[in-house]
C-alpha cells in the first residue's frame, strides 16, 4: 500500500480503520466501502490532477462516522444528488444538505457523525489540496489562473460550510459527471474540474440563491421524531398545528427544517412514504388483498388509493404488482 502523505495515500489509509474497506485500488481510482449495522456506502475516488480529486458517494445506511478533519489546506465542492445528509458542524448546529444543494467546505468541521434521514445519499465531491493542486494546475493549465487560497476565503472564510440552493449552472456541470464516456472519462473530468474553478471565481456571492444551512441540535432531533411518528402510524393523518404542538417546536421551525432534511414538505413526503410502501408490499406480499395494502399505508377507500398510486407510479397497483421483476 502507497505511503502517500497526501489525501490519496490518506485514503489508503483510511481503508484500515473501522468500519472503512478497501474494495478496489487500481491506477485510475480506489473505492472504500463503509460498512455498519445500518446498511453501506462506497466512495468511488479518482485522481484528476496531482491534489485534485472527484468521488463520487453512494450511501445506503442511517449513518456513518467521518474520520476526516482537514489542515487548513483543503477546499471541497459537494454535490447532493439524491437523499440528504446531516451533520454537526459546531457544537449543537446542524448541517444539512438536500437534493440540488452544492456546498463549498473547508472540511474542517468534517469529523463525526454523518447521518442519512432518508436511509441514503448520493452525490459527488470535488476536492482540492492547495499546494498541490495549484502546483499542477500552473504546469498543467497554465493559461486559467486558479487562486484556491481567495476561493475558499470567499466562499468558507469562517471555515463553516457555503450552502448554495439552486444554480442551474452547477446542477449541470455535477449531472453531466453522471454520463462521463469511459474513454474519455480523465480529460473529460479535467475539463469539468476546470469549468467548475473558472465558474466559482467568477459568480457573486450576493448573486447564488443560498440555502439556510445550519438547525440546531433540538430541532433535527424533534424533526426526525416526527418523520419517525408518521411514518410509523400511516393509518393517523396528523396536522401540521398538531405535530408542533406535540413536539414543542413552532410551525414554521417545524416545516422549514423537514423540508430540509428530507427533501420535501412533510405532507408531500408523507404521500411518497406511502407510495414507496405500498410499492414495496405489492411486490413481496403477492397474496395480499390490494385493499388491505391500501389500508396499512393509510387509505381507508380502495378507490382513492388506486388513484393516488397511479398517479404517482404511472400505473394502476394490479398493473404493478403484474410487472415482471
Amino acid at each position: 500500500m502507497r505511503e502517500d502523505k497526501n489525501v490519496w495515500g490518506m485514503i489508503h489509509r483510511m481503508a484500515d480503520i473501522g468500519p472503512h474497506r478497501l474494495i478496489a485500488d487500481t491506477q485510475e481510482c480506489v473505492i472504500i466501502r463503509m460498512e455498519n449495522e445500518t446498511g453501506e456506502g462506497d466512495m468511488i475516488l479518482y485522481r484528476v490532477f496531482e491534489g485534485v480529486y472527484l468521488m463520487y458517494n453512494d450511501f445506503h445506511m442511517e449513518y456513518c462516522e467521518s474520520e476526516f478533519q482537514a489542515a487548513e489546506s483543503l477546499l471541497a465542492i459537494d454535490y447532493c444528488r439524491e437523499g440528504s445528509i446531516q451533520m454537526e458542524c459546531v457544537s449543537g448546529v446542524y448541517c444539512v444538505k438536500k437534493p440540488g444543494n452544492v456546498c463549498v467546505d473547508s472540511r474542517v468541521h468534517h469529523k463525526g457523525l454523518m447521518r442519512f434521514p432518508t436511509n441514503h445519499y448520493h452525490g459527488i465531491t470535488i476536492g482540492f489540496e492547495r499546494a498541490l493542486a495549484e502546483k499542477s494546475l500552473r504546469e498543467q493549465v497554465s493559461g486559467i489562473p486558479v487562486e484556491l487560497k481567495a476561493l475558499r476565503n470567499k466562499f468558507c472564510g469562517n471555515d463553516l460550510p457555503f450552502l448554495i440552493r439552486e444554480d442551474e449552472n452547477l446542477r449541470r456541470l455535477f449531472t453531466d459527471l453522471y454520463q462521463v464516456p469511459e474513454k474519455v472519462r480523465q480529460g473529460y473530468f479535467r475539463a469539468k474540474v476546470l469549468e467548475l474553478l473558472v465558474y466559482l471565481s467568477a459568480v457573486e456571492i450576493e448573486d447564488m440563491e443560498t440555502e439556510k444551512t445550519y438547525f440546531y441540535r433540538d430541532q433535527i432531533e424533534k424533526v426526525n421524531a416526527i418523520q419517525k411518528l408518521i411514518t410509523e402510524n400511516l393509518n393517523e393523518n396528523y396536522t401540521i398545528e398538531a405535530l408542533a404542538e406535540r413536539f414543542d417546536i413552532s410551525q414554521t421551525a417545524l416545516k422549514k427544517c423537514f423540508r430540509n432534511v428530507y427533501g420535501k414538505p412533510i405532507h408531500a413526503y408523507l404521500k411518497q412514504y406511502r407510495m414507496e410502501r405500498a410499492a414495496e408490499l405489492l411486490k413481496r406480499e403477492r397474496e395480499m388483498n390490494i385493499g388491505d395494502i391500501a389500508f396499512l399505508v393509510g387509505y381507508e377507500s380502495g378507490g382513492k388509493f388506486a388513484a393516488a398510486f397511479k398517479a404517482s407510479m404511472g400505473m394502476t397497483p394490479m398493473e404493478y404488482r403484474r410487472q415482471p421483476y
